[in-house]
């Protein structure tokens, strides 16, 4: 299946990348929901948050505070939402996960806002139960994999004078 943000990635589309390293890229939304709205994903295929390493998803809401901050400062918004639409009964309009980061002005028209429903005791009692069972792992992150030491395959030479380097350094200590 293609993915449009993949080919994004890639270079396949072109799009306006704002920033990009080795786990995430950003770009401009090509059709906003507001002028100066950003798009974050990472660069690896992942169709919802679930499926995001931790560290990645981390890392990618470090971008988003980031630019955020950008927005506010560059385009003078007052107010930013980010958001996550994770599963197409969620609005998720891409197969690739996504942060959506949408500025705000006063009187904008974008409406995000929804009805709170009342919800019973009993019925708050057992969504805690469930959902704290299934949670009990929550906090034991993915952690990144090291990435090996990149050894100088030319080492600059020393000099030695024939002097021992342990009598050198004893000489140094006051």
């Amino acid at each position: 299946m293609a993915c449009s943000i993949c080919d994004m990635i890639s270079g396949k589309t072109v799009c306006r990348k704002l920033f990009e390293d080795d786990k995430a890229v950003a770009f401009l939304k090509e059709k906003p929901a507001a002028p100066g709205h950003i798009i974050i994903a990472p660069k690896e295929h992942h169709p919802i948050i679930e499926n995001v390493p931790d560290f990645v998803v981390s890392h990618i809401f470090q971008v988003a505070s980031r630019l955020s901050s950008a927005i506010f400062d560059t385009l003078g918004a007052a107010g930013t939402n980010i958001i996550v639409n994770n599963g197409i009964e969620a609005g998720q309009d891409l197969p690739h996960f996504t942060v959506n980061i949408i500025p705000r002005r006063e009187n904008d028209g974008l409406n995000f806002q929804w009805q709170p429903k009342k919800l019973d005791d009993e019925t708050l009692s057992q969504l805690e139960f469930k959902i704290s069972e299934m949670a009990k792992g929550t906090g034991d992150f993915q952690q990144e994999g090291q990435k090996p030491i990149n050894m100088d395959t030319n080492p600059e030479t020393v000099e030695d004078d024939g002097e021992n380097y342990l009598l050198k350094s004893l000489r140094r200590i006051p």
